[in-house]
């Protein structure tokens, strides 16, 4: 194997070539021919079952209408009121009960004549002490016949190993308690001469019960050895066969026939197919050569121009005209030569951006110290001028800045969160006079965690601006809450209040409105880009009661954000 490799990669490309395409279309070639000379003799298998199937049904449909027949008229028999009569009739009475014999007689001859597979009808009963004929018989009778058994169900079919005929059971109904039956004796070549026919040249059929007895197509019982049943028993495989149910006696009907009797129905496709299999074959080789040459003159020509354009510089490019998948290569070729040009000049340019963007990181680093300062002279100013308040102001406004800008970071843990709240609230409280109440309740041990800075404010602006400011009710009431729902392992913050709410349409559109500043529908974004589709803001409002903002995330650790 080691060596053929080594042969063909020696090959130049168009004996490469040619080598594959020979290979490549001989293979589904063969595999196509053989599996049209297999399907073809499947689809002779599949007929010749379905005609079988259809032929065998028909055929088994014949016997159980007989054996059915038979049945119903065996109904009315035990039924009939002379065989009643009979049965129960005084056995002092000789010249009655000889009467009713007759009309017993006549019945049984009537049932015969109108079935032919009845052979004989015979009652068996321990009413009558001596056989009338051959039709009645003491019951003690019964027990002696060979074919005979404990256990025998009424309707039940038997055979009848001594005579090779079918006899069924049929119990009689009695007023006085009297024991009675009727055998029917069937003779098996006429109930089984719809299945005879079938069993012609080639083809078998049995008959097997579910006591495991067995007839053959002459309607004797199975016993040859070396017959043709026993030989399909031992080889099914080499057999196409059919099975049918006879549901008036509990058996089973197979049709047989040996697969090797049908080949030579098939041969004259196999050796047309291998003809065209050979014709195809020779094709391929031919026109192969061609093929092989047209391909490879391209592949030569384009390998020499790439071979040409590496001694030069990155801007030279291969030329071709071609419009077939050569040419395709050749112009996508070029395409990625012009695109790697516009990515080299596209990343110098990111680079000088990205020193343009940490210069002005630098900047903004530098001019919140500016501020910081400026707001610490203010406060040691006004604390030497005793101005308590404006000093409070000051160190307010210096809190919600200093975590606000958090020195350039985007994340920021819940604790500075509050805290920028926190500062927030103090600066509107004396913007407002202190009309109104913030209440929290917080969970001092979620404080760690960390989330997009930014989140809170806007809404606790808008509970004062659109909920508070313009409610005439003078009980303004804010409530902040972080909790853990320990089930989810989730972080819940709430922020209520109980300003005058939104109609169902403004709160149905809240998270769509674009609002000119850093609105809720920013924020709504800052949260499913930060954890995912799933953590939305959700906002409940009910007008003149209020309304609730509800954010949920899962637990971040410092370190653990994608903050870039």
């Amino acid at each position: 194997m080691r060596r053929l490799k080594q042969f063909f990669h020696k090959l130049s490309i168009r004996k490469k070539m040619l080598t594959i395409l020979c290979l490549v279309g001989m293979l589904p070639v063969l595999v196509l021919g053989i599996s049209l000379g297999i399907n073809s003799y499947r689809t002779v298998l599949k007929y010749r079952e379905k005609d079988m199937t259809n032929t065998l049904q028909q055929a088994c449909g014949i016997v159980d209408y007989q054996m059915y027949t038979c049945q119903q008229m065996m109904n009315y028999f035990v039924y009939n009121q002379d065989v009643i009569n009979f049965l129960e009739c005084d056995p002092t009475k000789k010249t009655q009960r000889y009467e009713l014999y007759q009309e017993v007689s006549n019945t049984i001859g009537a049932l015969k004549y109108q079935n032919l597979i009845m052979e004989s009808v015979t009652i068996y009963s321990e009413g009558i002490r001596q056989s009338f004929g051959n039709e009645t018989h003491p019951l003690k009778d019964l027990y002696k016949e060979s074919w005979y058994r404990d256990g025998i169900r009424d309707k039940e079919w038997v055979f009848d190993e001594n005579t090779l005929d079918l006899i069924s059971i049929y119990k009689i109904p009695s007023y006085s308690g009297i024991e009675s039956y009727v055998a029917v004796r069937t003779d098996i070549p006429t109930l089984f001469e719809s299945l005879n026919q079938l069993a012609v040249e080639q083809y078998g059929v049995h008959v097997q019960t579910q006591n495991d007895e067995i007839w053959n197509f002459s309607g004797k019982k199975c016993t040859d050895k070396n017959g043709i049943y026993v030989s399909f028993r031992e080889n099914k495989k080499d057999y196409l066969w059919v099975q049918q149910d006879l549901n008036q006696m509990d058996a089973t009907v197979t049709y047989f026939q040996k697969k090797s009797n049908i080949s030579p129905f098939s041969g004259r496709a196999f050796l047309m197919i291998a003809v065209q299999v050979s014709a195809c074959l020779i094709c391929i080789i031919l026109l192969g050569r061609r093929f092989a040459k047209y391909l490879s003159r391209p592949l030569e020509e384009l390998t020499e121009e790439i071979q040409s354009m590496d001694e030069m510089n990155i801007q030279a490019t291969v030329h071709s005209n071609r419009e077939d998948e050569m040419g395709i290569l050749i112009n996508s070729y070029n395409h990625m030569m012009r695109r790697i040009q516009e990515l080299i000049r596209e990343n110098y340019e990111t680079q000088i951006a990205r020193k343009e963007f940490e210069m002005k990181a630098l900047q903004a680093q530098i001019n919140p110290h500016f501020l910081y300062n400026s707001l610490s002279m203010i406060n040691w100013k006004a604390i030497e001028a005793g101005e308590e308040e404006i000093s409070q102001v000051t160190l307010a406004l210096s809190a919600f800045y200093r975590t606000t800008l958090n020195k350039g970071r985007t994340w920021i843990s819940l604790r500075l969160a509050l805290q920028n709240i926190q500062a927030y609230v103090q600066l509107q409280l004396w913007m407002h006079d202190n009309d109104f109440n913030v209440h929290y309740d917080v969970d001092e041990k979620l404080l760690d965690y960390e989330l997009p800075s930014l989140i809170f404010q806007p809404f606790v602006e808008n509970a004062l601006e659109h909920g508070l400011d313009i409610k005439e009710d003078p009980d303004h009431q804010i409530w902040f809450r972080i909790w853990e729902d320990p089930q989810t392992d989730l972080i819940y913050v709430s922020i209520r209040d109980n300003g005058i709410g939104m109609d169902t349409d403004t709160l149905a559109h809240v998270l769509e409105y674009h609002a000119t500043g850093y609105g809720v529908k920013n924020v709504n974004d800052r949260m499913k880009l930060s954890f995912g589709e799933a953590y939305t803001i959700q906002i409940k409002s009910e007008q003149g009661k209020g309304t609730e903002v509800l954010l949920h995330f899962p637990k971040v650790q410092k370190g653990e954000s994608n903050e870039s």
